[in-house]
């Protein structure tokens, strides 16, 4: 019994899912610096079905961002630090054998540095969210999240509304596993919000991430990395002026590491090569995930 839930327990090291997506709207200074749901890593949506304990994840995502170039009109050169927990619960139903679920609940630190000394940190807004998922064959799990984003951090970094993304999710297996396929679609509504005094409307947005993975050995999992975003113009509402829509993508390559059958460590870098509107994506990511 055992060995079984440890097999489990090492398939859940790689379940860690997009809290980025919800960091990523934290500030506009953020959004520029972050797709959302880029964070996804090797088997990131490869989740059991079938296990008999509900199991526990603590998951730390890290992300160090330099924007010293934009896609159109320059904009302010800045670092922005992102250090993320999450706690997910993963749990199954009766009568629903192939399906399972999860709970999961975010908080984390954020941090931005500009050109000319200035700088912002402070808590970001919490986030929340379900999963379930089911394996309609044994390579391929399905996955459908939905994800709620509350007004509830810093003065200086929350946008002060209520967000929902709602987003499916995929993963692949194939050759025997040796070669892994992680991608998703999903769609960020954004209400209207107000930060510092000022009232906005948000434009919604479309994403998707895809990470391909050659399996060699726990410490060698190269990987390559691709994710897009087309996000829907806004509005200043206090200074009755417009905010541009954008559209952005961006390629990387970094190695999934299996530290041990509870502990999972993820870094690659990512660069914009396309967009619109928006400052060009230049970042170093890091991921941990802890079993228990």
């Amino acid at each position: 019994m055992m060995a079984i839930r440890n097999k489990i327990l090492s398939m859940l090291l790689v379940t860690s899912f997009l809290m980025i997506g919800g960091l990523s709207m934290a500030t506009r200074s953020f959004a520029d610096a972050i797709i959302p749901y880029s964070v996804i890593g090797t088997n990131e949506y490869n989740l059991p079905v079938g296990f008999d304990k509900p199991i526990n994840l603590l998951a730390s995502y890290n992300v160090w961002s330099n924007i010293t170039d934009y896609h159109g009109e320059d904009g302010e050169n800045y670092d922005a630090l992102l250090s993320v927990n999450k706690f997910a619960r993963l749990f199954t139903i009766d009568g629903l054998e192939n399906w399972g679920f999860l709970w999961e609940g975010v908080v984390g630190f954020g941090g931005l540095g500009f050109e000319n000394g200035d700088s912002l940190s402070g808590l970001i807004d919490p986030q929340t969210g379900m999963v379930a998922w089911t394996k309609p064959i044994p390579s391929w799990t399905l996955c459908f999240e939905y994800w709620l984003h509350l007004p509830w951090g810093s003065n200086e970094l929350s946008d002060g509304s209520v967000n929902h993304t709602l987003t499916m999710m995929n993963n692949h297996q194939l050759f025997d596993g040796k070669f892994v396929i992680d991608w998703d679609f999903g769609y960020k509504m954004r209400g209207d919000g107000r930060k510092l005094g000022i009232k906005y409307e948000y434009g919604n947005s479309l994403f998707t991430n895809w990470v391909f993975t050659y399996k060699h050995n726990p410490w060698v999992n190269p990987n390559i990395h691709f994710d897009w975003e087309s996000g829907g113009s806004g509005k200043n509402k206090s200074a009755d002026t417009d905010l541009a829509s954008y559209d952005r993508m961006q390629l990387g390559i970094g190695n999934s590491m299996k530290i041990t059958d509870r502990l999972l460590f993820d870094i690659w870098y990512s660069y914009g090569i396309d967009g619109r509107n928006i400052a060009r994506t230049n970042n170093v990511y890091t991921r941990f995930v802890w079993s228990f």
